[in-house]
């Protein structure tokens, strides 16, 4: 009896298929953790966009109080007022104030009131 070929039996992984899994284990992480942190953005901007809807009109009935004092901004919120005068149609001239209202750090559009006189 001549030796045959030597059979060979290989158990494991190669390193080829052990790379190809933990790529895609860290694709599927990333995709996850994008995931959420989109979710999470949105759902701080909805609270955040609640809360200015809300502000907005806690800013018009303080100013339809005291036309005179400037709003006081909730923690958290930036207040600013700019007043300008405007000709109306007939000739009479009108003080337009001007209430931009943010988030403290953070960068996106001021929301605005614009009050004439004391209504808007």
């Amino acid at each position: 009896m001549s030796p045959g070929q030597p059979i060979c039996m290989n158990h494991g992984f190669t390193l080829i298929e052990v790379l190809a899994s933990l790529g895609l284990c860290v694709l599927l992480a990333t995709a996850t953790a994008s995931a959420v942190a989109f979710a999470s953005r949105a759902e701080r901007a909805a609270a955040r966009e609640g809360e200015a809807a809300f502000l907005l009109q806690t800013l018009y009935a303080a100013q339809r109080l005291r036309p005179d004092d400037l709003p006081v901004a909730p923690r958290g919120w930036r207040v600013e007022h700019g007043t300008s005068i405007v000709k109306l149609s007939d000739e009479t001239l009108r003080e337009w104030h001007l209430l931009s209202v943010r988030p403290d750090g953070q960068e996106r559009p001021p929301l605005t009131l614009c009050i004439l006189d004391d209504a808007p």
